[in-house]
């Protein structure tokens, strides 16, 4: 698992370790170039300093080129080659080097030496390459250490304020955690810093419509529990109309009456299950390309035998071949509830039509019938789940007006009411758009 802490100390750390190795192999690089130089700026002086009178002397005790502490060795050749002057070390003194300084191994050693001709006389200055790394190393690390300190307090504080920035951040894991699963009510956004601020906010967002998802579950539970009770009740008491009659007409309306009585329900609870499916705020099926003709003429053969029942004339009046970007099941739950309802609201011997046309980037279904239709002052209050008209002795559950608006604006469409042929009946225009949403 991942830890935003973990990963800000790792790049932090990290990031001032490598920062720290190149500037302490910079700063050593640098130190040693320097003083080098410096060191053959003393080598040049010190092969200056010796006067090229009578026997050669070495400059007076008091000159600092001559400490002992630099292990500078000081030799002077004669034109015959003769050393007749050298300071003598214990590691022994180089071989005669060319003139100008230059790096050579004598007698096992690495030296750097200055060599000038002096009239007939070749000075030679030299320093053992060890005795220069030594010290150059010494002082080169000396001018690390403050450095290499410095690492080690940045460290802790950078490990200090990484764990001060995150504590919000834990404060509001521990919040959370110790939450009922019921308080759905916001989390505090005072003294949050501004980068848990839009955290923060959205989460509370989240709480807010996770609320309102909760109290319209519970009030269509209630609703659908208050619903169910009504045709229970009429079906139990059919149920005993129906026991303690004799008399055959008789039993036979009860039988039909407890026959209808348990189709309304099973309706009922069909759509209230339907309804149940299109509660989550998001669906989880993707959209696909839909072909509307092809998913229409399928609704209108599953539908008629009811339509047959009723000897109503059920058709596909206007067709268009139109493909729009939607959910294929949704889809079908709203054609198949318009054309359900337009053949159990039309009377014996009407005629239920429906219609695809497209144009202006939409696709258009119509839905019209002959029967009694729905009054212009009823027809926004239809949409509203468990709103029901009694027309031509058919009682609906109330939700497939409300289901399909619900599947229409979840495709970004719209559904009108409308009167159907010469003012009667009931025309029901979808427009549905054809682009991706």
């Amino acid at each position: 698992m991942k830890s935003i802490r973990r990963q800000l100390l790792r790049w932090l750390l990290v990031g001032q370790l490598a920062a720290v190795v190149l500037s302490s192999a910079l700063t050593y690089f640098y130190v040693r170039g320097e003083l080098g130089e410096l060191f053959d700026d003393r080598l040049r002086q010190l092969a200056y300093s010796v006067l090229p009178l009578g026997n050669f002397q070495l400059p007076p005790a008091s000159n600092t080129l001559e400490d002992d502490d630099d292990d500078f060795i000081v030799q002077v050749w004669t034109a015959d080659g003769q050393r007749i002057l050298h300071r003598n070390r214990k590691e022994g003194t180089p071989d005669r080097a060319v003139e100008g300084f230059s790096s050579h191994f004598s007698g096992g050693m690495l030296w750097r030496s200055f060599g000038l001709q002096r009239d007939d006389r070749f000075v030679q200055t030299s320093q053992p390459f060890s005795d220069r790394v030594e010290m150059t190393t010494e002082v080169a690390l000396g001018a690390i250490a403050p450095v290499l300190l410095l690492i080690i307090v940045l460290g802790a504080l950078v490990w200090i304020g990484v764990g001060r920035g995150l504590r919000p951040l834990y404060s509001m894991t521990e919040a959370i955690h110790k939450r009922q699963p019921s308080a759905l009510d916001p989390l505090p956004e005072a003294d949050i810093p501004i980068e848990v601020l839009p955290l923060v906010q959205a989460l509370n967002q989240l709480l807010g419509r996770l609320e309102d998802a909760l109290a319209k579950q519970r009030k269509f539970i209630a609703d659908a529990a208050h619903e169910l009770r009504t045709p229970l009740a009429a079906i139990q008491l059919q149920a005993q109309l129906l026991e303690r009659t004799q008399n055959g007409p008789e039993r036979e309306d009860a039988l039909a009456q407890v026959k209808g009585g348990i189709e309304r329900a099973g309706r009922l609870v069909q759509q209230l299950l339907t309804m149940a499916r299109l509660e989550p705020e998001d669906w989880q099926r993707p959209f696909t390309d839909v072909d509307l003709s092809a998913l229409i003429k399928n609704v209108i053969r599953d539908l008629t035998p009811l339509a047959l029942r009723k000897q109503i004339d059920l058709g596909f009046c206007r067709d268009a071949s139109l493909t729009i970007w939607g959910e294929t099941e949704t889809l079908r739950i709203l054609l198949t509830n318009l054309i359900d309802n337009a053949i159990r609201y039309t009377p014996a011997g009407g005629q239920v039509d429906v219609s695809l046309a497209g144009g202006n980037d939409s696709a258009q279904i119509e839905v019209t019938d002959n029967g009694p239709g729905i009054p212009p002052g009823e027809r926004e209050q239809v949409f509203s789940r468990f709103h029901r008209l009694s027309t031509n002795g058919e009682f609906g559950s109330g939700l497939g007006l409300a289901i399909a608006r619900e599947i229409v604006e979840r495709h970004q469409g719209r559904i009108e009411l409308k009167y159907g042929e010469h003012e009667r009946g009931l025309r029901v225009v979808i427009d549905l758009p054809m682009r991706k949403i």
